[in-house]
Parts: C-alpha cells; sequence; structure tokens
C-alpha cells in the first residue's frame, strides 16, 4: 500500500509584491549609476545587486516555486 502526499504550498502575494518593489528600485539605481562617476556608480551598482539579492530571499521567504524564481545578482 502506497501513500501518496500532495505537498501544496501557498504564496504570499505581499511578498511577491515586496520582491518586485525591491527590483524596481533595483533597476531605478543601474539606470541613475550610467550618469554618475565611476566610484558613485560602482556604489549605486553595489546597492542595486544588494536589492536584487534581498528580493530573491524575501521570493524565497514567500514561497515562489523554484521553477518561478527571479535569478539573484549576479
Amino acid at each position: 500500500m502506497s501513500a501518496t502526499t500532495t505537498l501544496t504550498t501557498s504564496v504570499d502575494e505581499k511578498g511577491v509584491r515586496a520582491a518586485a518593489e525591491l527590483r524596481r528600485r533595483a533597476a531605478q539605481l543601474r539606470k541613475q549609476a550610467g550618469r554618475l562617476d565611476d566610484v558613485l556608480a560602482n556604489s549605486y551598482r553595489r546597492r542595486a545587486s544588494e536589492l536584487e539579492m534581498q528580493a530573491w530571499v524575501v521570493e524565497l521567504q514567500a514561497g515562489v516555486p523554484d521553477a518561478e524564481l527571479h535569478i539573484a545578482a549576479a
């Protein structure tokens, strides 16, 4: 006799929206970095990467399936 279990996970939509907002802020910083001197631009890009990583973690915590996760900052 085999038992099958169905794993259902609910995705926290609030977390998904928060991750999207973090990515939007990261994109704005990357856009602004193109108009700044090198030192400040690097700081903006670094912060953008941090926000993208945070968005990835928020998605993980929200229960987003692996196949649907956005790739974290490279």
